[in-house]
């Protein structure tokens, strides 16, 4: 295959306003075009690799991203119209939601004789503008070196991307069915453009983060009306997101069981129980992803924890644990020492070690 590249600056004007200048089409007919695309095909493979991606489907055939993938492998004329169409999506998508300068990097490779297209986002760090003349070489510039990591990452497969353009996909293979993969490392208020818009895709949901985070979401919506009044309306997710710090093989029934003590059945007048809201928060969980499943294994990667650490100079002592564990009594402060700080910590539970 024909392997182009290109790359997309964006800034913003004198408003505040995004925008972003085209850089022209790179072949294997420019110098140092070979060396580039040798190392983004190895931060692809890190990419696909790396425990923090995830797996996508797109929602819809007919959405522009899906056309766009399908096209954009056929020629250069097709790729210059089509990456044209992807850099105008993700500023669209973006919005203001962004400080530096950064690059929008289109590529289409080859990995283990599977066509794919790369789209990264390259932070400057610079006010480098794309030109005829320097795009190449500010790229080699900006490039991440050995010890960097990617920050935001989309692999998309071109022929499982034009099956299901063409409805050719197996029946009920939505799990097995991958069109990217997707490496996020930024938070969640940034990545829901990413996602949703830019990509028009839905994350599959065989990892355990994605599982934890679709049921919390879908269990908060449902037993929200049988919130004992007397509770705070946020006590289920935080409960739910404590239960899954830990990694847990659970399903919406059990995470129901876990969040029941805070809940009154009977505040709507309604006949309800545990399997009851399990099976509307499993129905409400599949109409918004039809990847989910009753059971599964779920666990947070990012957990919220407790951080203690010197007042004055953090450098002398820094103490963090996940909140979970205090939620559950296994590490809690000992009021008891009016000279010293005294936190106990459960040994059944945890090991320590000197690191």
């Amino acid at each position: 295959m024909e392997k182009r590249l290109r790359l997309f600056h964006f800034s913003k004007d004198q408003y505040g306003e995004p925008y972003y200048l085209p850089g022209i089409i790179f072949d294997d007919s420019f110098e140092e075009f070979s060396k580039i695309v040798e190392d983004l095909d190895s931060r692809i493979n890190k990419c696909i690799d790396d425990k923090y991606a995830k797996n996508f489907r797109f929602k819809r055939p007919s959405s522009q991203i899906v056309t766009n993938v399908s096209e954009i492998f056929e020629n250069e004329e097709n790729f210059d119209r089509n990456s044209e169409d992807i850099a105008s999506k993700f500023k669209e998508s973006i919005g203001r939601r962004f400080q530096n300068d950064f690059y929008l990097v289109v590529l289409t490779t080859e990995i283990d004789d599977i066509e794919i297209l790369f789209l990264v986002k390259m932070e400057t760090g610079t006010a480098i503008r794309v030109t005829d003349e320097n795009t190449l070489t500010t790229l080699d510039k900006i490039l991440p070196d050995n010890k960097s990591r990617l920050q935001k990452a989309t692999v998309i497969y071109k022929d499982k991307t034009i099956q299901f353009k063409e409805n050719r996909e197996e029946p009920n293979s939505e799990r097995t069915n991958i069109h990217s993969r997707v490496l996020d490392r930024t938070d969640d208020n940034i990545s829901g453009y990413f996602f949703k818009v830019f990509l028009d895709s839905d994350n599959v949901l065989d990892d355990e983060d994605s599982a934890a985070r679709m049921a919390i979401q879908a269990i908060e919506t449902i037993v929200k009306p049988y919130i004992k009044s007397e509770l705070s309306p946020g006590i289920v997710k935080e409960k739910l997101t404590g239960f899954l710090s830990q990694r847990r093989d659970t399903s919406f029934e059990g995470l129901i069981q876990e969040v029941s003590d805070v809940l009154d059945f009977n505040i709507e007048n309604r006949e309800v129980d545990i399997e009851k809201l399990s099976n509307e928060a499993y129905e409400l969980a599949k109409r918004k992803n039809n990847t989910v499943v009753a059971s599964f294994v779920a666990k947070l990667y990012r957990p919220p924890k407790l951080t203690y650490v010197a007042q004055g100079d953090e450098q002398q002592i820094k103490i963090s644990f996940l909140k979970s564990l205090e939620s559950h009594g296994d590490v809690y402060w000992d009021d008891g020492d009016d000279d010293f700080y005294v936190l106990k910590i459960n040994k059944e539970v945890i090991t320590l070690i000197e690191r």
